[in-house]
């Protein structure tokens, strides 16, 4: 088995690199380690390392697996590495949605004892996301915290983030269509879901499936209690009673701004699900 290892070099957990890796070599034997820092980086590794591995490590936050995803060559006709992600940052979401350990090298030890399996990706407008996406209020949470935050808070600055812009949060005109079920209003939020958790573990999504075929979408419109809001990010969830809508294709028309997993990227028009995409090692 040919394995290697992509690695952020700013992954806040970077120091437990080597105890992770030696975790995994009952299985995968040594791995060579292949550093990405800029950006473009890891997509650039991917592609090159899915021509000759069986299995892809990937030892980062949620933006280096992205960056990974869009790198790794994809098709019917195309049989790619089984890729293992290991959570080296802040966010880490992923990992949560997958079922695994926060930690690396529990995660590691997990991940040993693991087979492939097909899981879905999102196609938005030209950009895959593997967890998904998150514009207007949402966004705003992350928006707010600096990498000196992050890295000292860890996920608790995602917390501090979403309670800070919970306080008096901007509202954009959003339409989200859904199999053709619409959501449209003044909105405070939308959240395209492949996982569930998104900004460190907040669960926004409880009910995704990454293997189902299927989009969760979550719509948090403006009237929505903002001293509500506040309590729930706090515990790292949003309301229940919020629209939830299900599918295959969502149309988008608004200005939010937005993350893919994490990243800033300009608000796709169009989300669909690239199903059972790319393989990786969960339990």
């Amino acid at each position: 088995m040919v394995a290697a290892c992509v690695a952020h070099t700013g992954s806040g957990a970077w120091q437990a690199l080597p105890e992770t890796l030696a975790a995994l070599r009952p299985r995968l034997g040594r791995l060579p380690l292949y550093p990405a820092g800029d950006p473009g980086e890891a997509s650039a590794l991917a592609a090159m390392l899915a021509e000759e591995c069986d299995v892809l490590v990937v030892f980062g936050d949620d933006g280096t697996v992205h960056e990974v995803v869009n790198g790794l060559p994809l098709g019917p006709d195309v049989e790619g590495p089984a890729v293992a992600v290991l959570p080296g940052g802040t966010g880490n979401d992923l990992v949560r949605g997958l079922g695994l350990p926060p930690e690396p090298v529990a995660a590691a030890r997990v991940l040993a004892e693991c087979r492939p399996r097909r899981v879905d990706l999102l196609d938005c407008g030209g950009r895959r996301a593997a967890n998904g996406m998150n514009a207007g209020f949402a966004a705003a949470a992350t928006e707010g915290l600096s990498r000196r935050a992050k890295r000292w808070l860890g996920p608790l600055a995602y917390v501090l983030g979403g309670v800070m812009a919970g306080v008096d949060p901007p509202t954009w005109q959003a339409r989200v269509e859904v199999d053709g079920e619409v959501a449209e209003g003044e909105t405070l939020a939308v959240v395209v879901g492949n996982g569930g958790s998104f900004g460190g573990g907040r669960w926004l999504l409880p009910d995704a499936d990454l293997s189902d075929g299927l989009l969760d979408v979550l719509v948090v419109p403006a009237a929505t209690s903002k001293a509500r809001l506040a309590r729930e990010l706090a515990r790292n969830r949003l309301p229940a009673s919020l629209p939830r809508l299900r599918g295959q294709a969502v149309a988008l028309v608004t200005d939010m701004p937005c993350r893919l997993d994490g990243e800033p990227m300009p608000t796709p028009a169009e989300v669909s699900v690239l199903a059972g995409a790319w393989q990786v090692l969960s339990p």
